[in-house]
């Protein structure tokens, strides 16, 4: 994991990557309206960092939006920040896509697809938790209401992302991460 995030840090063109010497990862990112917003490497500030990889178009993202804005919610108060993250948008979409939806987080611009490669996320929806120093601890699924595209269940089983932001703030070791997201592939290319 360390040699991909080095690949990545060395051979980004922009400067929305960087690491330091006590192997801490900060990554700058804008969103629709050019603010721009470091997601990671806050060890100060937070206690770990959530990103879920969203699209426009994307149903089962756009299902799971209200259960994304209840955990903002419930665990932004005990130190857990939340970002949804954007490839291959335009800024005006994702604007009217934050009003119709009421996203309660902010939504950033990432086209190069740095986070998703540092996590290893290829799917929207993907969640994936980081650390304070930035480094990932967490890549997969929000939960399993998506068996597959084109068919949902109307409520989850399991609720993986909560599962995991409990057992981090509890201390305990986070449940794997291997399952498979339904959704659409991330334009890692």
């Amino acid at each position: 994991m360390y040699a991909v995030m080095m690949f990545l840090i060395t051979s980004c063109e922009r400067k929305t990557v960087h690491h330091d010497a006590e192997k801490s990862i900060s990554i700058l990112l804008p969103d629709a309206n050019g603010k721009e917003y470091q997601i990671l490497g806050r060890a100060s500030e937070v206690k770990a960092t959530v990103v879920v990889f969203l699209m426009t178009d994307c149903p089962i993202a756009n299902a799971m939006l209200p259960d994304l804005n209840d955990m903002v919610a419930r665990y932004g108060a005990q130190g857990i920040s939340f970002y949804g993250i954007f490839a291959d948008e335009q800024p005006d979409k994702i604007l009217d896509h934050i009003k119709h939806y009421q996203i309660t987080f902010p939504c950033l611009l990432d086209d190069e697809c740095l986070v998703a490669k540092l996590c290893g996320a290829t799917r929207v929806p993907e969640a994936a938790i980081f650390d304070s120093d930035g480094m990932p601890i967490y890549c997969g699924r929000i939960d399993d209401r998506a068996v597959k595209i084109g068919r949902m269940k109307p409520y989850p089983a399991e609720r993986n992302l909560a599962d995991a932001l409990d057992a981090l703030l509890k201390n305990r070791k986070l449940p794997s991460a291997k399952q498979v997201t339904a959704g659409c592939y991330l334009p890692l290319d």
